[in-house]
């Protein structure tokens, strides 16, 4: 791993080197694929890290925006459990009304209003080894608590792409309708444990969001698109998750 990351760290110092850098896509996301075109790799939806065995993750200087570590889909009574979800407890999406979309972030720490009906709210079960979510009426009386996330699979999940993360930050402009990046900072981390994850859980320091929408447009109009259902952290709280081991810049 420490060749690993010496060879990222060369890399990243002669992309800073460039100073300003044209976006190498027009897409979501565009600092990252940018910043993994630089250093010879593709974007892919694979969940292995990106590079030797360390993920990247990069992000706008001044964006306040929450990290998705990595996206599990939960387990319930139906086979297509996101969609269940969505069909029951969804509201209309804010074009397509006729169509439900679920959109919500969910902690342990308190119940959060989704659409006009109802709340969310986790129960990690350290006992069932478990993470259950709750679902309750406007009266806040639990309705539903039958989803879940095993413990073994989210921990597996986790020190297979998530053991070595380097974060990376850039500034971004644009000029005559292109955009620039100049990364300059660049931080490399090694995860603490499973135990602590899950106590961040607990403490709604990472969360977990659920993006169901619907397509509005094309031949799929109308049928559920499913962005993820990812675990989220905050840049400020990285530093629970993980040991500090390198700061480049």
């Amino acid at each position: 791993m420490n060749n690993s990351i010496k060879d990222l760290k060369d890399l990243f110092y002669k992309i800073k080197n460039k100073g300003w850098i044209q976006s190498g896509t027009t897409n979501l996301g565009d600092i990252g694929h940018t910043f993994e075109k630089l250093i010879g790799i593709q974007s892919n939806e694979l969940e292995f890290p990106d590079f030797e065995g360390v993920e990247i993750k990069t992000k706008n200087k001044y964006s306040t925006s929450y990290t998705t570590l990595f996206c599990c889909t939960p387990t319930g009574p139906h086979f297509h459990e996101v969609e269940r979800l969505k069909d029951l407890y969804g509201y209309p999406d804010y074009k397509l009304k006729e169509y439900k979309v679920l959109n919500t972030s969910i902690y342990s720490n308190y119940k959060n209003k989704v659409g006009i009906k109802y709340y969310f709210e986790l129960k990690v079960d350290k006992e069932k080894q478990k993470i259950f979510l709750l679902i309750f009426n406007l009266k806040k009386e639990l309705i539903e608590d039958i989803v879940y996330w095993d413990f073994d699979i989210l921990e597996e999940k986790l020190y297979r792409k998530l053991k070595y993360l380097a974060f990376i930050k850039a500034d971004k402009l644009t000029n005559q309708n292109k955009k620039y990046f100049k990364y300059y900072l660049m931080k490399i981390y090694k995860l603490k444990n499973f135990d602590t994850f899950v106590s961040l859980i607990e403490k709604g320091i990472i969360r977990i969001s659920l993006k169901i929408g619907v397509f509005r447009t094309g031949k799929k109009i109308g049928q559920i698109h499913d962005h993820g259902t990812s675990f989220c952290i905050e840049e400020d709280n990285l530093e629970k998750l993980y040991d500090l081991i390198e700061v480049c810049k």
